[in-house]
């Protein structure tokens, strides 16, 4: 877990009690991104940076405000204000849908291969991960799942289950594939570089099969047509005939990037 997500955690547990407005917190590897509340007690976090204007941005770990060096806090306050409802509702949604996908702690459930499997949490004197198409049970000393170390789990399945399929996908239909890495991209789920190498997300291994060869096919593509017109779609559908269906289907899995 993330630290703003920690310090929404804690706020959240104050019991109703409107946070103080003001700095909470200064990133320990950004020192030009802080953690604030506002006035009217919505935490955030704050990046600065060369931009004309005040953005508002909601992901997996809250709100996000991006503003010019030179805005005084009052105007970031009043813009938060401004969008109150509009912060209250998306900050809602982005957290139903994650809690849809991920729910990490002891009857929660995680996704895997497009599956919510069942978080079972076991009390051991060792910390140990066991993932498979059936369950997720994991065992640990401390009583809670080190989401680190579930993503590291996660890594391991898709490095070997990734390059192979790339490959094979790559080798039937004799496209020039040099390399296969992985990727934690938060935006992507795969990416292409012109000396035929592609990116793929590790995060691909929870989506369902289906959608997992969608990406690779799609980053396939790439390899012979570095754009996105009539002919890279035709690539595409030779490797995925569902390829329009699937593409609008892996849209709703984007939130598992921000993880």
């Amino acid at each position: 877990m993330s630290f703003f997500r920690d310090l929404i955690d804690g706020i959240g547990n104050l019991g109703g009690v409107t946070p103080r407005a003001g700095k909470i917190a200064t990133d320990s590897v950004n020192p030009k991104v802080t953690y604030r509340n506002s006035q009217t007690g919505v935490t955030y976090r704050l990046e600065r940076g060369r931009r004309r204007s005040i953005g508002l941005v909601i992901t997996t770990d809250g709100l996000v405000i991006r503003a010019p060096h030179w805005t005084p806090i009052y105007e970031i306050d009043a813009a938060i204000d401004e969008r109150r409802e509009w912060v209250a509702t998306a900050l809602e949604k982005q957290r139903a849908r994650l809690s849809q996908l991920a729910e990490l702690k002891d009857g929660g459930h995680l996704l895997f291969r497009g599956k919510r499997l069942r978080v079972e949490v076991r009390q051991g004197l060792f910390e140990e991960i066991d993932l498979s198409d059936a369950r997720c049970v994991v065992t640990t000393a401390t009583g809670s799942i080190d989401r680190a170390r579930l993503d590291r789990e996660l890594w391991a399945l898709a490095a070997q289950e990734l390059p192979e399929l790339a490959v094979a996908m790559a080798a039937a239909a004799d496209l020039p594939l040099t390399a296969v890495k992985l990727s934690r991209a938060r935006t992507l789920w795969g990416s292409c570089t012109i000396d035929g190498v592609i990116r793929l997300n590790f995060r691909l291994v929870q989506l369902p099969k289906e959608l997992m060869r969608h990406v690779v096919a799609h980053e396939l593509a790439h390899l012979v047509e570095f754009n996105h017109s009539p002919r890279f779609w035709k690539i595409v559908e030779s490797l995925d005939p569902l390829c329009k269906r699937n593409r609008r289907a892996v849209k709703a899995y984007s939130v598992l990037l921000e993880l």
